[in-house]
């Protein structure tokens, strides 16, 4: 019909309109197709793979090996699957090293994402990342030392362990450095060699199982009775397993969030801008009710206002979506889970729910709007005294204050919506922006402090040996301060915290948050800070440990929380430790008089034997991880969220204030008629909102920064480290620079509307 002519016609007059709108659904659609996208392969690969490869729901060492025979019994007995896994780690240098393990054929088991597998014994896979981290390729030489000897391999291909996904080199680090350390796989025959060939023994190993019922508790405690359990990691506590999980949940979860809260927000700024359109043509409608048109085809016809850029958003925005899923992925979690071997495109529902729910959501939004607005008779519509919209004025007539004051308090408050919608947008750009700054300032302040909260030294050693002083070789010289130190299960029997029994504090900084000292006393136990969030303890309160071999209970008492947010963590005494670690039934010796530690702490690098040492912890490199790893992939990931911010305030007060001209057409050309020049009805007429924009940009930044804390604690016992929430003054100036910008740039667009209008429009409507 005629009326359908309107669609081009309203569209060309309100472009600007239309292409917000569009742009915002785009956006919005773009990062839920992308995510979704993302998490959904990687998910969906990751699920198939750990069950194709049998990937392990434990790891353990044993006092007293099992033999085939044996592990074979256990299998039967348990309905269990285990299997003993071997390997080394090898140097390339100074600071690179490779764990290659010899291939396994039951538990943990690999696939060859790129290149072919090993078919001959100077053949070798290794991991994706690691080698484009060093410029290694398919076909490239790669040797290998252990123990001073070398050999060459060809690397013929990359492999996946599931167990492994998140390659750190010891379980309890924080963060994957792929330039320093991967993972490689040598047939069986080709590890022997090389472990004969080095004489170093023996390789590293230890056992892997997996459960086929719900039998867990029952195996470790049998394990621990029958073969003296020396360790175990249950696979909720393995960050290599973990972390990839996590990294996938929290994409989830942001791709569930982003597109209902985002559509939400755009059906709001649909609903206002053409809820007053519809006002507008209220005369209009009421002509054509009684026509004989019904309300219900009239906002049939309003609702094809919102569909329209509700679809074609919808349809750029997953277009984009599938292109570009790849490069989400990597960029929301570049180096930290291994390159996967799969091409990024939504699921045909996905791509469904990305374009048919804006669109319908649009469509009914308006729908309604429509309804709702045009209630009343046809004589009332053609009135324009619907009583669904009649408002008493804000005269003032008595107020005494000025033309300009009058008029900026009607535009806020005579229409509440618009203000609130205004409000709104620009204070959830800010929260972005403040969200992102606060985050890399937070990031770095730990890497300038909260590691050096941990203490005084510079290197800290964990042995896999218990020494005893005064024995001979186990003397400590200046600067070196020997400590014990164990791992509990906490609670919920899988959370792990690190028990630390030492005498000689001068490298902790035991101090509580109001600076009070603590001195290790027996049977008195402090907690860091971070372990304190972690499982909501505070000083006076209960705190169950087990242990992790026998999963015999401890209950002890927190005497007080020390200031650590880098740390699960809890120091006692030295002798307190032995008692509970029971050292001197294990060793069979008395231990009074004696210093036992299983680490050092020392502010020069030390020199042990070789195999002794599990885990080297440097200050310095572990702030180098931290920058690396996730400041700098913050920092680029900023640029992306100032843009969407940005764009995000720029389009909200454009549409606010565009709507607001769009009413106050005649009143702009009545004061031009007046003799007022452009620049004076500028700052009449657009310029209403300052007080609000500013309460919209405060808003962001208390909130951005509040959300950027409650992440952090969220995420504590994740990443094993809390950051504290620190946002630096300057980073305020830039999110202010920044907001107030967007601000000008809105307004700045919003000039020539007050330009284009002619002052013949008061003259017309004279007229009419």
């Amino acid at each position: 019909m005629t009326l359908n002519k309107r669609y081009l016609r309203n569209i060309k007059n309100n472009l600007s309109f239309y292409i917000s709108i569009t742009l915002l659904t785009a956006l919005v659609v773009y990062m839920y197709v992308a995510i979704s996208a993302a998490y959904s392969k990687e998910r969906d690969y990751i699920d198939e793979k750990v069950a194709e490869t049998n990937r392990e729901d434990g790891q353990f060492t044993l006092y007293n090996d099992m033999s085939e025979d044996e592990i074979a019994e256990y299998e039967d007995k348990w309905n269990v699957e285990i299997e003993k896994q071997y390997y080394v780690d090898t140097a390339i240098s100074d600071d690179v090293s490779v764990r290659v393990f010899r291939a396994s054929e039951k538990v943990d088991k690999y696939v060859v994402s790129v290149g072919r597998d090993i078919e001959a014994d100077n053949e070798i896979l290794i991991n994706q990342l690691f080698a484009e981290a060093n410029d290694i390729s398919i076909g490239d030489k790669l040797t290998l030392e252990l123990n001073g000897i070398s050999k060459t391999f060809e690397v013929v291909g990359y492999p996946i362990r599931t167990d492994y996904l998140f390659c750190l080199k010891n379980s309890s680090d924080v963060f994957s450095v792929f330039s320093e350390f991967g993972i490689g796989v040598l047939s069986e025959s080709a590890f022997d060699d090389f472990v004969d060939d080095s004489k170093i023994g023996v390789s590293d190993t230890y056992y892997a199982i997996v459960y086929h019922e719900d039998n867990e508790m029952e195996v470790r405690k049998d394990l621990y009775k029958q073969k003296g359990t020396s360790s175990y990691m249950a696979s909720e506590i393995n960050n290599r397993l973990q972390v990839p999980t996590d990294q996938l949940d929290e994409l989830e979860v942001m791709a569930s969030v982003i597109l209902p809260i985002s559509i939400f927000f755009v059906i709001i700024l649909i609903a206002v801008v053409l809820g007053r359109k519809v006002k507008n043509e209220k005369k209009m409608i009421g002509i054509l009710n009684a026509l004989g048109m019904t309300k219900f085809e009239l906002a049939r016809h309003y609702s094809i206002f919102g569909i329209i850029p509700g679809l074609i958003g919808s349809i750029i925005g997953t277009i984009l979506g599938n292109v570009t899923a790849g490069a989400v992925i990597d960029m929301m979690i570049e180096g930290k889970i291994e390159a996967l071997p799969l091409s990024y495109n939504a699921s045909v529902s996905t791509c469904l729910i990305a374009i048919g729910l804006p669109t319908l959501c649009y469509g009914v939004a308006v729908f309604v709007t429509t309804l709702i607005t045009i209630r009343g008779n046809s004589i009332e519509l053609i009135k324009g005294s619907s009583k669904s919209y009649s408002h008493k004025n804000l005269r003032m007539s008595n107020s005494g204050l000025s033309f300009r004051t009058k008029y900026k308090l009607r535009a806020i408050f005579g229409n509440f919506g618009r203000t609130l919608t205004l409000l709104f947008g620009v204070a959830i750009g800010g929260i972005l922006l403040a969200f992102m700054y606060a985050c890399i300032d937070s990031l770095y302040y730990y890497v300038d402090y909260s590691v050096d909260e941990t203490g005084g030294y510079e290197y800290e050693y964990f042995l896999n040996t218990i020494m005893i002083e005064p024995e001979e070789g186990s003397s400590l010289e200046k600067g070196e301060v020997g400590f014990l130190s164990t791992s509990f299960n906490a609670e919920n029997k899988n959370e792990i915290v690190t028990v630390m029994g030492i005498d000689d504090t001068t490298y902790l900084n035991l101090k509580s948050e109001d600076g009070k000292t603590f001195d290790t006393e027996d049977d008195k136990y402090y907690i860091s800070s971070m372990g304190a969030l972690v499982y909501g303890v505070e000083a006076g309160d209960k705190l169950s440990l087990y242990d992790i071999n026998s999963l015999e209970e401890y209950s002890i008492t927190v005497d007080g929380v020390f200031e650590n947010g880098s740390q699960i963590l809890i120091v006692t005494s030295n002798n307190t430790l032995c008692e509970m670690m029971d050292l001197e039934e294990s060793l069979g010796m008395p231990l009074d008089g004696m210093d036992v530690f299983t680490g050092v702490m020392s502010d020069h690098k030390m020199d042990f034997d070789s195999g002794i040492v599990i885990k080297e912890v440097s200050k310095e490199s572990f702030k180098k991880q931290i920058k690396e790893n996730v400041v700098d992939g913050m920092e680029d990931i900023l640029g992306l969220v100032l843009a969407l911010a940005a764009g995000l305030m720029v389009m909200i007060i454009y549409l606010m204030v565009n709507v607001l001209l769009s009413e106050n057409t005649i009143t702009i050309s009545m004061l031009k008629v007046l003799g007022y020049q452009d620049k004076e009805i500028n700052s009449i007429i657009t310029h209403i909102y300052h007080v609000v924009v500013a309460i919209g940009i405060v808003l962001g930044l208390y909130f951005g920064y509040l959300l950027i804390g409650y992440n952090f604690r969220q995420s504590a016992s994740t990443y094993n480290c809390y950051i504290p929430n620190v946002m630096y003054g300057i980073s305020v100036v830039k999110y202010l620079v920044i907001a107030v910008l967007s601000y000008v740039i809105s307004l700045l667009l919003l000039g020539r509307k007050i330009r284009s209008v002619s002052m013949v429009e008061s003259l017309k409507d004279t007229r009419a």
